[in-house]
């Protein structure tokens, strides 16, 4: 696993971190400005919210799929999680991995944890991402 940190805000001495762990074999499919997620920097709000549109309501008619728009389209929580995703991950070098790695093994394996620490050491697990949840949302 590859440990990467990033200052979010710094509020009267009381600092946020983004902290990925992200695994060796992914690295390959992370944006250049993931670092930059949860942060006054992050300029992905506008793509993240291109991307679910394209990828889901332009995706599923909402009368054939009922159940799916119950379930992930308008489910808050999933739709953080999938622009989460996009915010991280890089589409092109994403379509690259898949073309290259046409059969994975070990899916398990390929995991993105994402955690906030605090300038206490208070460390909250946000995301655990494993391929499977990035193929879903592409």
């Amino acid at each position: 696993m590859i440990r990467t940190t990033s200052l979010i805000s710094d509020e009267n001495g009381y600092k946020k971190y983004n902290l990925f762990e992200i695994q060796e074999d992914l690295i390959a499919i992370i944006a250049d400005d993931y670092l930059s997620y949860a942060s006054k920097d992050f300029k992905k709000e506008s793509y993240c919210e291109l991307m679910y549109k394209k990828n889901f309501y332009d995706k599923y008619d909402v009368e054939v799929y009922k159940d799916v728009y119950e379930k992930y389209i308008n489910n808050e929580k999933f739709k953080q999680k999938a622009k989460f995703i996009y915010s991280i991950i890089d589409y092109d070098k994403y379509v690259d991995f898949v073309e290259k790695n046409q059969t994975i093994e070990n899916p398990n394996e390929l995991i993105i944890s994402y955690s906030v620490v605090d300038s206490d050491g208070v460390k909250i697990n946000i995301y655990n991402i494993g391929i499977s949840d990035i193929a879903f949302v592409f």
